[in-house]
């Protein structure tokens, strides 16, 4: 949009691109009705953003999909600062004078360094009882506990029984950042940068970003699918991507 060609009422705010960017044909985002995506330009950059409704409620899966999904669209051809759960603001002025014009010298350089990069994410998951199997067979003192507590009342044995899960806890952590050091090894060589994650469930045995040149991103999933081949009877492995880089871009101003 020309300066000063700004839309009004509230507008939902997904991210930062390049000016120079472009919204492909018949992109919608969230809200109900959707929104057309539309470039609210200042300079070298601008702020994806769809016309909302004041009075309809945002924040429902629906509308997360869409976000994410308008990001992910976008971040396909262009450098972008995606918001996380994104922002409503009161109109196209309002986001041009907060957000484009105090912040354009940091926002234009962080597009920047992420220029021709997306962000891949890869998760995986232990396969059944994989992980405890491993356990049982590396931790003499967990396999001797399990066998002690097999068929016998827990509350005659709760010291063994505290004993026995501390072991196990202890036992899966490290496998699990053994099994985080060789994803790295793996897939690091065709990324420029990565960011580990915690796992937040209890089968979880890796969850990395990791963040690819475009033309390295042959290379990358290559060395991904082998790693699936080679951890197939252990580990179930996603690769999800390209993504907007969520975990590379920072915390855009607010």
């Amino acid at each position: 949009m020309p300066g000063g060609d700004w839309p009004s009422g509230p507008q939902y705010l997904y991210g930062i691109t390049t000016s120079s960017a472009g919204v492909p044909p018949g992109l919608h985002g969230t809200g109900h009705p959707a929104g057309r995506v539309v470039l609210l330009r200042h300079g070298a950059i601008a702020a994806i953003i769809s016309s909302v409704r004041a009075d309809q409620p945002l924040g429902t899966p629906a509308d997360a999909r869409a976000h994410a999904h308008v990001l992910a669209v976008m971040a396909e051809a262009a450098s972008v600062l995606p918001m996380r759960f994104g922002a409503v603001m009161t109109d196209g002025a309002a986001i041009v004078a907060e957000l484009l014009i105090p912040h354009h010298d940091t926002l234009a350089a962080a597009l920047a360094r992420l220029d021709g990069h997306q962000q891949f994410t890869i998760k995986g998951k232990y396969i059944g009882q994989a992980a405890l199997r491993e356990v049982l067979a590396a931790e003499p003192e967990v396999m001797r506990l399990r066998r002690l507590l097999a068929g016998r009342e827990i509350d005659a044995y709760s010291r063994e029984s505290i004993r026995l899960g501390e072991l196990v806890a202890s036992a899966l952590e490290r496998k699990r950042m053994a099994d985080l050091q060789i994803l790295v090894g793996a897939l690091q060589p065709h990324a420029a940068a990565l960011a580990p994650r915690a796992p937040s469930a209890a089968d979880d045995a890796v969850d990395a970003a990791f963040l690819v040149l475009r033309r390295q991103r042959p290379a990358f999933e290559q060395a991904a699918e082998e790693l699936a081949r080679h951890w197939r009877s252990r580990i179930r492995l996603r690769l999800l991507g390209p993504l907007a880089p969520y975990d590379f871009s920072g915390t855009l101003p607010g």
